[in-house]
């Protein structure tokens, strides 16, 4: 009587992480970053440029904290 192995290939699919991040999430960042560089636009001319650079430096960290934690896995 021979045995066979253990099916480990349903195991290692489980173990690998979903090919897809929270879309949902992942757009509500997106979206609050563009309605920030928006407002960037408009409230350009009358603010400081140090204040404009940390802003845009902000926006663009919460753009890869988006894709970071909610983006399309690769």
């Amino acid at each position: 009587m021979t045995t066979m192995p253990p099916d480990t290939s349903s195991q290692h699919q489980r173990e690998r992480k979903p090919s897809v991040g929270r879309p949902v999430l992942f757009v509500v960042l997106l979206a609050i970053a563009a309605l920030g560089v928006l407002g960037l636009l408009v409230a350009g001319p009358s603010i400081t440029l140090p204040v404009a650079v940390a802003a845009a430096g902000g926006l663009l960290s919460l753009v890869g904290i988006a894709w970071a934690v909610a983006g399309p896995r690769l």
